[in-house]
């Protein structure tokens, strides 16, 4: 019986051909090389300082002598940095580190849409996001894959003691609260900026095509299964946060494209006012019965007020029901996401082993 290799060395005319072996080799190993690629990092930078190069060599050594694997890249984006020595650097990083891919945006758009536009140049099965600034170190990367490897979509790091700022914290602590209330998101759960996510949900959210970017909302909106890896953070080693109060104001704010319920919750507080009015003209009725020395017109002249502004409030809240939905339409949430696709097998005797559905 003949070999594999004569046979298909023999379809292909090998046996006649001076040095075909050579290029069927070289073919099977094209195939190889463009195997999927493994793990992406992905990191926003602004300002970067030199401190960066050790991030990157960190990086590397994680993934080949604690991983065991070159299935790796890196995409750095470069957040239209005010320093005028932070794209030379990168530059020279990327010369540096062949893993390294190196995007430059045209303006600052704030750390979030920066990580939008880093992950529309991924190619790994598992990405990761990291800080520029090492307060987070690449050395966690293994215990939150791991974590990953216990069926979770999104695996985010929670800081045992948080070194930001004293505004910061408070920020954090206020995007959390609302993120409970207005997004379900589990009150046991810390969104922070160092996370892992499978493919399949990086191609989900790469679909917000809108400008306001909020990465908890839309990890929140894409996948329910999400944990925490409790990791060290560390002080700031060189240059200062990005962050203003003006910038976290702002990006706190961005949870109102991700969510109806202040509109339900005016809609709400509209009803229970003209439930208090009604209430309020009942006790009046009784008191001028029981008192008719009482002032005439103040009480009818408050209840009044009170029914009329319940009415308002609760009509807002019904138009805002529908201009939330409508809003909501447009801001592209997703219907369902595709995780796994199962399908028979070509002599309709089973079924094969569902794969990651990825759109590209």
């Amino acid at each position: 019986m003949r070999s594999p290799v004569r046979f298909w060395l023999s379809a292909l005319g090998a046996r006649h051909q001076p040095g075909a072996f050579i290029h069927i080799t070289s073919f099977f190993c094209s195939i190889k090389m463009r195997s999927p690629m493994k793990y992406s990092v992905i990191v926003p930078c602004y300002n970067t300082q030199d401190i960066f190069d050790q991030e990157l060599a960190g990086i590397r050594d994680v993934f080949r002598r604690r991983l065991h694997t070159d299935s790796f890249e890196v995409i750095l984006v470069n957040d239209c940095s005010p320093d005028p020595g932070t794209l030379p650097f990168l530059k020279k990083m990327r010369l540096k580190y062949p893993f390294v891919k190196l995007v430059d945006l045209v303006k600052n758009t704030g750390q979030a849409n920066a990580q939008l536009a880093a992950m529309h140049f991924v190619s790994g099965e598992i990405v990761v996001n990291l800080d520029d600034d090492m307060q987070t170190r690449p050395d966690n990367i293994p215990a939150l894959l791991e974590k990953l490897e216990e069926g979770y979509d999104v695996v985010f790091g929670r800081y045992f003691h948080k070194k930001h700022s004293a505004i910061r914290r408070l920020f954090t602590r206020m995007d959390d609260s609302f993120e409970t209330i207005f997004l379900n998101k589990p009150k046991n759960l810390s969104c922070t900026s160092f996370w892992v996510a499978r493919r399949y949900v990086i191609d989900e959210i790469i679909n917000y095509k809108f400008a306001y970017s909020f990465m908890e909302g839309l990890f929140l909106r894409t996948t329910r299964k999400m944990t925490n890896v409790n990791i060290e953070h560390y002080d700031r080693v060189e240059g200062k946060s990005g962050y203003t109060f003006r910038s976290l104001l702002k990006l706190w704010s961005n949870f109102t494209n991700f969510t109806v319920k202040p509109l339900r919750i005016a809609g709400v507080a509209g009803i229970f006012t003209v439930l208090f009015a009604f209430l309020f003209l009942l006790v009046t009725i009784f008191h001028r019965i029981a008192d008719p020395t009482i002032p005439q017109g103040y009480s009818a002249l408050m209840c009044v007020i009170l029914f009329f502004f319940g009415m308002v409030m609760m009509m807002l809240g019904i138009m805002g029901e529908y201009i939330g939905r409508i809003f909501m339409c447009i801001n592209s949430a997703p219907q369902f996401v595709v995780k796994k696709v199962y399908e028979k097998t070509e002599d309709g005797t089973g079924e094969e082993e569902g794969v990651e559905c990825r759109k590209d």
